[in-house]
């Protein structure tokens, strides 16, 4: 769009435990402020909002005469600094503009007309809804604060809103708004009009290879783009893969995401956290693990799309894990035989040599997707075996009667789990919608 604005330039921006300063490539666009390494870097290694909140100012640092810092409440304040005096002036006017053009209109719940119900997780239900002045269908998460907050969920749920903002990717569930009332966090995102991946496959009991090839193709190219941006997903499986209206896979439901992976601890984490059947075993044993985790469960995945039932499975969970860790893992012979190399290498019970395990380019060579071009991969090129048959938007055949069956009400939340909530755990939520793919944040 020709009124958007754009200001960018290299600044030499103050972070990190030593306080160094760094030369960052700035791109403002759209109340948006990103910096990357370089010019050409096609990740930023940061950004903000421009917020009515914000207050702007001018400093002198050691050694660094033109400085200006960018507070943002509750959160942090930069310190960048420029090479002369008038560059910092033209910034600082430039920011200034932006924050005093905001004139954002809030949404609210009364904003959307509540179809039906079409999921429901631990904290709260998901809905399907249309906007009242774009007409356009949305699947509403709305989750209740005080069982986040009395199920140490705070901080996690924070985590997911903030990975789902920046999220713009082709398998990827996106988020277009946020917004939040005194007892409830609402989260309305893009809607997948095909319904769950588990309740399909439950329907046909297995998928023929070529169905599980395109699939297992996309959620490559999702996660690979996850942890690009140093995200380990961690909860791959069939509920949370989504199929669009055209019948391509979308990755949903970040809520175990790990975000911020430490270099010090050589990008591992040790949090115990995923679905028991498809948990990684370095996850089982808390030797700490990395992003290999997540091609593990891709594993497992793969196996139970193409043979029809779970590789591993039994009601006792101990007895569970000790299978993941030590029962002998086979395919059978009825899967051809380059299906089950990838699987096999997929479910190497070593992270070190597990195929994916030094990025997802050696996933990508694999002859079981020999067949593939990549590019036409991403841009949907390909026409999957299944594309749901959606009769009018109001259509929720694709999902599972236990769900839309329930009454369609955003309910009210009891008084006493209200008052455990504090004020500021949610600063920071409102999300007001994307422009050109940019999101908007107020605090």
């Amino acid at each position: 769009m020709s009124n958007i604005k754009i200001k960018c330039g290299y600044l030499v921006k103050q972070g990190g435990r030593i306080k160094s300063w760094k030369k960052r490539w700035f791109v403002v666009k759209d109340k948006i402020v990103y910096y990357y390494k370089t010019e050409k870097s096609q990740l930023p290694r940061g950004m903000f909002a421009l917020t009515n909140t914000i207050t702007l100012g001018l400093t002198k640092k050691r050694r660094k005469k033109f400085v200006f810092t960018v507070n943002i409440p509750n959160q942090r304040t930069y310190y960048i600094s420029t090479k002369t005096e008038k560059e910092r002036a033209e910034w600082v006017d430039f920011l200034k503009k932006e924050i005093n053009s905001l004139n954002i209109d809030k949404v609210s719940i009364d904003d959307f007309n509540l179809l039906a119900v079409i999921g429901r997780g631990t904290y709260g239900k998901v809905m399907l809804v249309k906007k009242k002045d774009t007409s356009e269908m949305f699947a509403m998460k709305i989750l209740q604060k005080g069982m986040l907050a009395n199920n140490q969920q705070i901080s996690q749920t924070m985590s997911e809103r903030d990975v789902l903002m920046r999220l713009q990717h082709p398998f990827l569930i996106g988020l277009r708004y946020s917004f939040q009332t005194e007892e409830k966090l609402y989260m309305v995102l893009d809607y997948a009009p095909g319904g769950e991946l588990f309740y399909h496959l439950q329907n046909n009991g297995k998928f023929t290879e070529d169905r599980t090839r395109l699939y297992a193709a996309e959620m490559v190219l999702g996660l690979e783009h996850l942890h690009k941006m140093d995200i380990i997903y961690r909860d791959l499986k069939p509920e949370n893969l989504l199929i669009d209206e055209g019948g391509h896979i979308k990755i949903t439901d970040f809520g175990l995401v790990k975000t911020d992976l430490s270099k010090k601890s050589g990008g591992k984490t040790n949090t115990f956290c995923g679905t028991p059947e498809y948990l990684a075993p370095e996850i089982i044993l808390d030797n700490g693990y990395n992003k290999s985790v997540d091609w593990w469960s891709l594993g497992i995945l793969m196996y139970e799309m193409i043979v029809g039932e779970p590789l591993f499975f039994t009601e006792e969970l101990d007895d569970l894990y000790m299978m993941i860790l030590r029962s002998q893992i086979k395919v059978p012979y009825s899967v051809k035989d380059e299906a089950r190399d990838l699987i096999l290498k997929l479910l190497d019970r070593n992270p070190t040599t597990r195929l994916g395990s030094n990025g997802s380019s050696d996933i990508k060579k694999h002859p079981f997707f020999s067949g593939l071009d990549w590019e036409k991969v991403y841009r949907k090129e390909y026409t999957p075996e299944f594309i749901p048959q959606i009769s009018n938007e109001m259509d929720v055949t694709n999902f599972d009667e236990e769900f839309t069956e329930e009454r369609v009400l955003d309910s009210l939340v009891k008084i006493s789990a209200i008052g455990k909530v504090s004020e500021t755990d949610f600063n920071g939520f409102t999300f007001l919608g994307n422009i050109e793919g940019i999101g908007l944040v107020q605090n």
